[in-house]
């Protein structure tokens, strides 16, 4: 089909205007706003629409008036980045790092008269909440909120992700030449965020001369030398450890490395040996300041990334990461939360419940697939446990996982979200199993092989309890203190132990059924080993329990519209109106508690007052997990239906 500008509706002649999917049946593109506008393509906020559901993604077209003076050349680049970044999705699950290609095609065009064909990509839309999307707004929020920039243990999960996602993308032979704050996406709070590097707008694959004319093109400031004066054959992966580093400069200051205006300022200032210090910097956090031998360090890994000779500057970015990230945090995986990111979080604690959410249906119900467990990442993607196995689902469709090696399907009892972008998997054997892009490995072996886990929380370095079973015995708490067991500690009078979630640094809550058939739940101290059972009359059953960092509180639901809140020192329970039988429960960064039963979906607010937010009676398949962030809830079933709310574009997020 041939479209015109005549023939859109809206001042943009694209917007509602539909794509047509060349490689998967049945799929269209809606584009419903215009996101931004480059000099080589215009961004799109779009629907994909297709038998499985809908989900949000970006879509970008090439320009017409590029495709028009540059010929085949717009077409070839766009199809070998193609091609490349789609390499990075042939395994499940994808690349973590680097925004997701969903698809690709070219639309039929005509400027003045002349027919084009226009290359367009579609990827993951990424919506990082109230916080910001990009990390140059992320950096900004915290500036506003605390005066600084990122502490070192956040800078260090960012720097980690930002060197792994550029170590994928030049393994399939692809440059970025735009590494900046503005062109990494950032979703999740705390110990679930995400970065993700994106807007390949002027990728070029490795070996492609073409460009799209002879200007150089990227971001002033971010500007490696060789990329200024365009030097042919030069521009590697080493131009993007250049950006790289000016833009970790960015993130932990605030400000940035170089101050170019423009293209001739860029290449001055990065041919000068003189460097910026980060203790310069206004928005440099206390912690580095007060350790001057470990800023210099920093702000040498940084000039010799950013050096005017190729050669000097590090062979790939995780050597370069590798060069600060001992700097910035003895264990640069952490999890662990800053206080300042907790008081800064706390700001959102504002919105209401009520607040309008658009609902969006991710995949339909009814499939023919067996949910049992499910966990998901901040980026809205779920590992689920099935009677087949492990599936992944990446926002648009359910996938089997590739490596199942040390699995066996019948053998697995749980899955749960083990660092911001890895799941572990418990199993018979008493054995914890991780499973990251890299694939599956054991990462931690029980102290009695006949238990089978059933339950986790806490960090496996640290303290963490384990529900174990094992046949003829009770229930039994298994408690890891620094990678070391403790004596497993038995439940007298319990029949069974559903689910379990740490209230604060020493306590846990634990929740299931008695021996005599009604709901049990106690507080677990393990370090002391003291049980404290709690009474809920007239409750048969606690199904599911959640927590979150930084909060001191946990929340667990069940039969008969139970809802438990839980401090380190009492248990409080009410009952829902109506009586729903819940069935998960989740909490978000903010301390907002979301519940889930058959074909509803309920929130509590502020005043304690749990109110139903979604409700489909054709959903009959009882919701498995449920994941909350600040803005938006998603939803698994057992038939593998995902269903995500988001805040509406038409509300605003608290003043902060």
């Amino acid at each position: 089909m041939v479209f015109s500008p005549s023939t859109a509706a809206g001042g943009d002649p694209l917007v509602a205007t539909p794509i047509q999917s060349q490689l998967q049946a049945n799929v269209i593109y809606r584009l419903k706003r215009l996101l931004a506008v480059g000099g080589t393509a215009r961004a799109y906020y779009a629907l994909r629409q297709g038998p499985e559901g809908e989900a949000p993604v970006v879509v970008k077209v090439i320009l017409p008036n590029v495709v028009r003076d540059g010929g085949d050349t717009a077409l070839l680049v766009i199809r070998k980045e193609a091609v490349a970044l789609g390499r990075l999705n042939e395994r499940i699950p994808p690349s973590p790092y680097v925004v997701r290609l969903v698809d690709t095609g070219v639309l039929e065009w005509r400027m003045e008269e002349t027919p084009l064909s226009l290359p367009w990509l579609a990827v993951e839309f990424v919506d990082g909440g109230a916080e910001g999307t990009a990390l140059d707004e992320r950096v900004a929020y915290s500036m506003r909120l605390s005066g600084f920039a990122f502490d070192p243990e956040r800078a260090a999960r960012a720097a980690y992700a930002i060197a792994q996602g550029l170590d994928e993308i030049h393994a399939v032979g692809v440059v970025h030449r735009d590494v900046t704050p503005a062109n990494i996406l950032c979703c999740g709070s705390g110990e679930t965020e995400i970065f993700k590097i994106a807007d390949f707008g002027i990728a070029r694959p490795l070996g492609l001369k073409a460009t799209f004319g002879e200007l150089a093109i990227g971001t002033p400031g971010y500007l490696a030398p060789e990329q200024s004066l365009l030097t042919k054959d030069v521009i590697g992966p080493h131009t993007d450890i250049f950006a790289f580093a000016s833009a970790l400069f960015f993130l932990l200051s605030g400000e940035h490395y170089f101050t170019a205006r423009n293209v001739i300022d860029a290449y001055q200032q990065a041919r000068s040996k003189d460097r910026r210090s980060l203790l310069s910097t206004r928005g440099l956090c206390d912690e580095l300041r007060a350790q001057p031998q470990v800023v210099q360090a920093i702000d040498a890994a940084l000039a010799r990334a950013t050096s005017a000779e190729i050669e000097d500057r590090p062979q790939s970015a995780s050597l370069f990461a590798d060069s600060v990230l001992p700097w910035l945090s003895r264990q640069p995986h952490s999890v662990r939360l800053s206080s300042r990111w907790i008081d800064s979080i706390h700001a959102l604690r504002g919105a209401s419940v009520a607040t309008r959410r658009s609902w969006m249906i991710r995949h339909t119900p009814g499939e023919q697939r067996i949910v049992l467990s499910a966990a998901w990442n901040a980026a809205g993607h779920c590992l689920a446990t099935t009677p087949l196995g492990l599936d992944y689902f990446d926002g648009t469709v359910w996938s089997h996982v590739s490596d199942q090696s040390h699995l066996d399907a019948e053998r697995m009892h749980f899955v749960k979200r083990h660092k911001p972008t890895s799941w572990l998997v418990g199993t018979s054997g008493a054995r914890l199993v991780e499973i990251d892009r890299q694939g599956v490995s054991v990462v931690l072996q029980g102290p009695d092989r006949n238990f089978d886990f059933m339950a986790l929380d806490g960090q496996l370095d640290d303290l963490c309890v384990i529900l174990a079973h094992a046949e003829k015995r009770r229930p039994l708490l298994c408690t890891l203190v620094g990678r070391r067991w403790l004596k497993p500690f038995e439940l007298e009078g319990v029949a069974h132990i559903s689910a379990l979630a740490r209230i604060d640094d020493e306590s846990w809550l634990v929740a299931g059924r008695k021996l005599t058939g009604e709901a049990w739940v106690a507080i677990y101290e393990p370090l002391q080993l003291e049980l404290r059972p709690m009474e809920l009359p007239g409750v048969r059953a606690l199904l599911a329990c959640s927590s979150r960092q930084g909060e001191k509180r946990a929340v667990a639901v069940g039969t008969d519209g139970a809802w438990v809140d839980a401090r380190p020192d009492q248990v409080e329970c009410a009952r829902v109106p109506g009586n729903p039988d819940f069935s998960c429960v989740t909490m978000d960064a903010a301390g907002r508690c979301w519940g889930a039963s058959r074909g509803q979906l309920w929130a509590r607010d502020e005043d304690s007052t749990v109110r139903c937010i979604w409700h489909n009676p054709q959903w009959t398949a009882p919701f498995v997990s449920l994941h909350a962030e600040t803005g938006n809830v998603m939803a698994v079933t057992v038939d593998g239906g995902v269903l995500e709310g988001r805040v509406s574009s038409n509300d605003s997020y608290p003043p902060v």
